[in-house]
């Protein structure tokens, strides 16, 4: 039997670079069993008052680039 799971994430970080060692650790974790497939990754900013633009992620050495999805457009109601 083939299950698919969606797991959600959440911790806190001091930074960007600190969430991104984070977040490289559990998917190495994950990776390195023979029994799960790691097969994408979504980033959002955390619900709030203002706006959080992420940076786009990079290739990992295994050649998996987790898609981000675009940010929103910001107007000033004019």
């Amino acid at each position: 039997m083939k299950v698919q799971a969606t797991v959600v994430l959440s911790f806190q970080a001091k930074s960007l670079a600190e969430a991104g060692t984070v977040l490289d650790d559990v998917l190495a974790r994950a990776r390195g069993r023979d029994d799960v497939d790691v097969s994408g990754v979504e980033v959002v900013s955390p619900p709030g008052d203002r706006l959080v633009s992420l940076p786009a992620l990079s290739a990992s050495p295994t050649g998996f680039a987790a898609p981000v999805p675009p940010a929103p457009e910001v107007t000033n109601g004019a």
